[in-house]
């Protein structure tokens, strides 16, 4: 049902191609791939990945019929470019869970999008944290890291190995970031203190005998990850 409705959002907005002028097909077109964006986490990666040709294939078979028009260009463009930003994020977890031999939207939600570096952090200001795709899989924490030089790596670590896994939380302090007119157009760069003069950030603590790895997310995502671990822990602790 899920899989028909990405399909039907697709279809339809391109199908307005083909009967409305440039403007209204770029109103139309432009929220159901937004729409379709949203939702992806629940299609199949291979419907995301078919998503993007699918304005092309439209252009093309209205050059066929002799309907082109420069106008419809830039609808195009929109609804492309919204599904490859989109996929940015699903194509790492992906790859990952293929490794671990599975497969399907289930699957791909499992993975939670955090940061992580090397050793216990005490204020996210005074480290680099690197990009890292998470899941729980088989009794093992399986997550990405990058090496430079070999780009992504999977790492493994098993559950039974894990001496300590918990959640930290520390407090940043500076001068309170009022917005101005700049962060209508480019990122904040203090989005974090808009309207706070003190920040709480959750860091969640993976550690065993050799390494110790830290990783940053919202409270919710480093919680659910701790209570994941935990959860393995014990069944595999119970099949011993």
């Amino acid at each position: 049902m899920i899989l028909l409705l990405g399909i039907l959002l697709l279809m339809a907005g391109s199908a307005t191609r083909f009967f409305l002028t440039p403007l209204w097909y770029f109103l139309v077109c432009a929220p159901a791939y937004i729409i379709f964006t949203v939702l992806r986490r629940k299609f199949d990666y291979r419907l995301l990945l078919i998503a993007p040709l699918i304005p092309v294939a439209a252009e093309v078979i209205a050059i066929l019929l002799g309907n082109f028009r420069a106008g419809f260009l830039f609808g195009d463009i929109i609804c492309i470019i919204t599904v490859l930003l989109g996929m940015g994020d699903e194509r790492p977890k992906e790859k990952l869970i293929r490794n671990l031999g599975l497969s399907g939207p289930d699957s791909r939600k499992r993975v939670s999008s955090i940061f992580y570096t090397f050793g216990r952090v005490a204020q996210i200001e005074k480290v680099n944290m690197s990009q890292s795709y998470a899941i729980i899989h088989e009794n093992a924490f399986h997550f990405t890291v990058d090496i430079p030089g070999s780009g992504r790596v999977s790492m493994r670590v098993p559950v039974e190995e894990i001496e300590e896994v918990s959640v930290h939380m520390s407090m940043s302090s500076g001068e309170m970031y009022l917005p101005s007119l700049r962060d209508m157009f480019l990122p904040a760069k203090k989005i974090k203190m808009i309207g706070k003069p003190k920040i709480k950030d959750y860091f969640l603590l993976v550690k065993t005998s050799e390494d110790t790895y830290s990783f940053y997310e919202e409270p919710e995502t480093v919680l659910r990850i701790q209570a994941e671990i935990e959860e393995s822990k014990k069944k595999a602790t119970k099949g011993l």
